[in-house]
This record gives C-alpha cells, structure tokens and sequence, in this order.
C-alpha cells in the first residue's frame, strides 16, 4: 500500500479522544426510543385498519335495502382508503442517487483507493462499496440504498467534491475525508436512516398531495348518499395528519441533538488522524472555497448566454483561488494566536456557508470541540489533486461536461478558449470598485433618473455640488441603512439560534424569538422607506453634478443617453417585480378562498398568462432607445437573452395548474428578476465608469 501521499498523522493522541461521552449514549438512547415509539403507533394504525376493513367485508347486513347496502359499501370503500392512506407511500419507495456524480474505478485511482484505506484502517471504519466524485465543494457518506440498510448490513458509499479538493492542502483534505469516516464508524448513523424513513413516511401521510387526495375530493363531491363515508372518514383524516404532525417535530428534534452529538465526535476522529488545526482550518478555508466556486458555476451559466463555454472549469476555479491566495495568506497569519493551541479561527457561532456543513454545530464549538484537548501535527501543504493519478484535467473535463448537463442544462457546441472565459469574468466584475467608493448605495435600491430638462436645468444654473460633499452628504444618507443592515443580521442569527441575544429592538418596537419573522419584515420595510424618502434629492444632484462636467466637456449628450438606459432598464426591472408579485398576491387571495369553482380557477391561470406574456411589451421599451454597450451585453438582442434565456416570455399552452406550466412561468419571472438585477448593475457601472472617465480628462 503506498504511503507517499499519506500526510503524517499525529504523535500523541490521547487514548480515549474518540470514546463516546455519556452525553452521546443518552441522546442515541433517547432517538431510539422515539423511533420505536413511532414504528409500534405506525404499526398498530395499519393493523388496525386491515382489521377494519376485514370486518367491513364480513360484517353480515340484517336488513337489506338500498340504505344498508350504500353504508356496506360507504364502510368497505371508507376503511379501504384509510388503508390505503396509512400505505401509499410505499408505492413512491425509490432509492433516489444522486445525478451529479461519477463512479471511481479501483484500477484506475489506486492512489486515491490507498489513501482511503490508509484512513479506514487508522481510524477502524469500515471500507466503502464504492467511491464517487460530484462537481462541487463537498463530502459526504450515505448508504448505497437507504432502505435496504433498515433491514440489512449495507455497506456505505464516499462522495468527495473536486470542489473541495482544489480549496484545501492534503492535512486538510485527511481531515475532512476523515470526519466523514467517522461518520463510517458510528453505529448510531443507522438511527439517522430509521429518522429519515420515519419522516418519508409522514412527510407523505400529512404533506403530499397525490391521486389518493383527488379520489378522495372526487367522492366527497358526489352524490351525499354515496358521499357519506368520504365525509365520515375526512376528520379522521385530519387527526392522524396532526398526530404525525407531532411525532414529525418529536423525531426531528430528537435526531437534531443526536446529530450535534455524532459531528463533534466525527470531528474528534479528524483531530486523531491529523491533529486539532486541520479539521478547523479546513472549515475555515471552506467558507472562501464554496463562495469561489459558486461565482464559477454562476460565471459559467451567464457565460453561456453568450455561447461562450470552457471544456475545463476546475481551470478557471483554481485560478480565481490563486488570485486570492495571497489575501486568504494574510488573514491566516493575521489570526490571533489561541492559548488552546494553534490560531483562534473563530470567535463567533457563525455555521459554515458550505452546504456540506449547513446543519452542523457553529464554527466556534467545532473549534473548541477540536482543541480540547489540543493534537499537533505536522502539516503537509501539498494538493490533494496528487492522489488522482495525474488524470486531473480528464476527469476536470468530464466534470464541466456534467456540470453544463445537470446544472446549467445546455449541450456546447463548440469551447472557447481559456483567455475568452477569463475575461468574460474579469468583465462581469467592472464598476464594483466604483461601486464601493460610493458605499454601495446602488446596490439595494433603483437610482432615480430625474427627467432630462431638470437635470439639464440644475447642470447649467451652477447649483450642482462638488463630488466631495455628495459623498459627504451619502454617509449621513447611508448610516441608518447600515445601522439597519447590521440589525438584519443579528435578526438572521437569532432565528438560526446562533446569537447570544434572543431579542432586539428599532424605533422603541421589541422583537423576540417569537415574532423574530415579524420584525425581519419590519426591518426590510423600514429600509425600503428610508430609499424611498431619503435618496431622491441626492440622485438628481448626483447625476446633475456630473452632466455639469460633462457639459464642460462636451459629453453631456453621451452621458444623458446613459441616463436614459438606466431609467428604462429600471422600469423593465420594475414591471417584471410588479407582475410577479400580482402574480403571487392573487394567487394567495385565491387559496384563501373556500368557495373557489373550477372556472374561476381556469379563468386565473388565463390571467397568469397574459399577465407573462405581455411581460414582451415590457421588453420592448429597450427598442425605442439608442443602446449603450454593457460588459458583457453587447446589444438590445443579448440584453433580452440577459433577461430571459429566449429573448421573450412566450405564451404558455393548456391549463396551466395541471400541466405544470404554471412552475415554468413561476422559475422565468424568478429568474428575470436575479437577471435585471445584474443588468440594472451592468449600467449603474457604466455610469460611474463614464463619471470617472470625466475626471480622467480632466486630469489630463
């Protein structure tokens, strides 16, 4: 077995680091006992119900007439559907796998497979059946078929993400790899199978709605004579839904401190395979690595707009990590030393942005869990690309081919070259320098054009202002905005449970952990006024300061058509929100409703869809002007596939709430909305890269 990029695992490790503490043994208890608990109640209701409808079917009629046979056959078709009700799910049993991974042959990454190993047998888990490798930032265990492992000694199956491997060093990458072996190890990861196939069950039972729920709407809107039992059994329906209800939260909550429990120890088996820093500064690394990744994958999908694809994307990955590697350097050096051992890397419950570790405690207890006691151990700083076997670029390309198939759902017919893709990125972030010199500002709200004779009238008359005392002027502006932003995240951290308050106040109004919901809205609509009152003197002055030097320069005819795009781009941004939200405000009136017929339903999704498709004379306002060239959007055909993939919002057949239309109109004006968001930013740069071009000249 080779060794050679085996990273040396620590010296002195405490004999009982990864012995499970009492705490751990009475959590794995307590699951158990709601699992059990809820398989006996599951249980007795289907016995039950076969004895339910057994005594339907041979319950012997006294007294035949045409009332006694139609409640015969209400109790036989009442206790069947109860039946069925307790059962359906068992017909939708798939074991879903994943779509986005790729199988690792042994023969062909031995050095992989021995490393793997080298870490199974260091750490006394067993081997895996198979080895998978998925496109992003992540690793992760699993059974190789979920329902069988209830019944049966499954083996467990290892997905790593290139993803991760390009943003961590080999300790690092030992580290994670080995956390999730310790999850290999752990008995009571069959717990977490019983809990999610528990939870299959009563997620279906109160949540979908399927054909059984329209057989049984069918049958209540019938004859009430035949309808009778339908009726009868719709309470009991709604009981054993809200039963479930209960033993649903029961079970989660049961599962959510056993699995706090089952992370700290996998950690713990991290820190014995290589040392109490590694786990913790991959965690921290992984934050940069996941936001990295996710500007590639969604460079990559904008690119495709413009036909431009790559054959390798990990290429241009690796390159924007390189770019930052330095500053990521710096922070790490300039990390305050931690009296545990090693660097503090973490001073608040912050949980990491990597989806990977969304559900895991916060950050500061990993690090703590991780350094006490405290493991040194020597790092190696060497790529975990080595253990591929030198076959980087094929299986990098073989990824971008899934990634173009599953992720951004287009086939390439031809790649460009690196350079191109480069600098459609380097494009994409033109103007966020300039952006910053103004604090931002732009950023959450619409930039008011005045019309052209006002701001004509203001740059002339020499009642503009310096560029100094707008920026001064913008700080007092900006300050109760940022006051509020700062709430909003104390808000986020108090319903994630990571903040060490529980309420907070604004404008003599409290907020707890209870109306912590009521007071994000709150938040919001309080920042939206201040926008909305505060900011429209100071845009006219802005934009009317700088026409004045363009004026001096002759510019001012360029720069007002600048202006002019930007109105029309916000009011087609503007348009699209307004329909989407009328959309959905009207939709939520008619769910309300309990006297809704069929017609009026039809007559809504007819609605929908005209309200969609004249979206296309929203569009076609960006035809009535001279275009100006965005980065990245080179005319009024590419600025329309900016916003929509076709360059139009095309009418949709049939009856859209059945034949799934409606989920397609929902994802475009979702997708519209993100997409005139980035273009409204393409021209506020295009703007402030012109007002800066003016004092260039001037310097000259």
């Amino acid at each position: 077995m080779s060794t050679i990029y085996y990273p040396e695992s620590p010296k002195n490790v405490p004999l009982k680091l990864t012995s499970l503490p009492s705490s751990y043994k009475f959590k794995a208890f307590l699951a158990i006992v709601a699992i059990v608990l809820f398989f006996t109640l599951y249980a007795a209701l289907v016995v039950g119900l076969f004895f339910l409808v057994y005594y339907a079917f041979i319950y012997e009629v006294s007294l035949i007439n045409t009332i006694t046979i139609l409640l015969k056959i209400g109790a036989i078709g009442g206790s069947l559907m109860l039946l069925i009700f307790t059962l359906k799910f068992f017909f939708k049993l798939k074991n879903h796998k994943p779509e986005n991974r790729i199988k690792l042959k042994k023969e062909e990454h031995k050095e992989l497979w021995s490393f793997i190993d080298q870490i199974c047998k260091e750490t006394g888990a067993p081997k895996p059946k198979n080895i998978y490798i998925d496109p992003d930032v992540n690793a992760y265990v699993s059974y190789s078929n979920i329902w069988l492992s209830l019944f049966l000694p499954i083996k467990k199956e290892l997905t790593i993400g290139l993803g991760l491997t390009s943003c961590l060093n080999l300790s690092e990458f030992k580290a994670v790899v080995s956390h999730e072996f310790g999850h290999f190890a752990q008995s009571s990861m069959k717990i977490g199978s019983y809990i999610n196939s528990a939870n299959t069950i009563i997620h279906d039972m109160i949540y979908s709605r399927d054909k059984w729920d329209d057989i049984l709407d069918q049958w209540r809107a019938s004859d009430l004579r035949l309808s009778a039992a339908a009726w009868a059994i719709t309470p009991l329906i709604w009981i054993i839904r809200q039963v479930l209800a209960l033993f649903y939260q029961f079970l989660n909550i049961m599962y959510s401190s056993l699995s706090r429990e089952m992370e700290f120890n996998a950690d713990k088996v991290a820190v014995s395979t290589s040392g109490s820093d590694a786990i913790i500064s991959a965690l921290w690394k992984l934050d940069t690595g996941f936001e990295n990744w996710n500007n590639t994958i969604n460079n990559a999908f904008l690119a495709s707009k413009k036909k431009v694809f790559v054959k390798n994307l990990y290429l241009h990955n690796n390159l924007a990590l390189e770019r930052n590697k330095e500053e990521l350097n710096t922070k790490l050096e300039n990390l305050p030393v931690d009296k545990r051992g090693g660097k503090t890397f973490f001073t608040n419950s912050e949980v990491s942005k990597a989806n990977m570790y969304l559900s895991h405690p916060p950050n500061d207890k990993r690090e703590h869990n991780a350094k006490v006691p405290f493991v040194a151990c020597i790092e190696d700083t060497r790529s975990p690309w080595l253990l591929f076997n030198n076959n980087n670029e094929e299986l990098q390309e073989t990824m971008t081919a899934l990634i173009h198939e599953k992720y951004i759902n287009k086939t390439p017919e031809e790649f460009s070259e690196a350079t191109v893709f480069e600098n459609f990125i380097v494009q994409e972030q033109i103007g966020k320098e300039l952006a910053e010199e103004y604090l931002n500002t732009f950023q959450d709200r619409f930039l008011h054009i005045e019309e052209e004779k006002v701001l004509l009238s203001k740059a002339e008359n020499g009642t503009s202002k310096t560029i100094e005392s707008l920026k001064t002027e913008l700080v007092a502006l900006m300050k109760p905005v940022q006051e509020i932003d700062l709430l909003i995240e104390k808000v986020v951290k108090i319903s994630e449970g990571t903040a060490k308050e529980t309420s907070f106040k604004y404008k003599e109004k409290e907020f707890n952990k209870k109306t912590v919901q009521e007071g994000y809205i709150f938040l919001i609509q309080e920042k939206e006024k201040i926008f909305n009152d505060s900011f429209k003197e100071w845009d006219i002055d802005f934009c009317a300061s700088h026409l004045a030097i363009a004026k001096k320069e002759a510019k001012d005819a360029e720069l007002l058509k600048i202006y002019k795009q930007h109105a029309v781009i916000s009011e087609i941004y503007r348009d699209i929100v307004a329909t989407k939200n009328t959309i959905f405000n009207e939709l939520n009136d008619l769910q309300a409703r309990t006297d809704v017929e069929q017609n009026t339903v039809t007559s809504f999704g007819n609605r929908i869809k005209d309200l969609h498709f004249n979206l296309n004379d929203t569009l076609s306002k960006i035809d009535k002007i001279e275009f100006k060239q965005l980065p990245n959007i080179d005319d009024i055909t590419e600025f329309k596939e900016a916003i929509i993939d076709t360059g139009k919002f095309d009418r949709k057949p049939g009856l859209i709430f059945e034949n799934g239309e409606f989920n397609n109109i929902a994802n475009e004006l979702e997708a519209a909305v993100f997409n005139c968001q980035r273009v409204e930013q393409k021209n506020i740069a295009l703007i402030l890269m012109f007002h800066k071009s003016l004092f260039d000249v001037k310097n000259i």
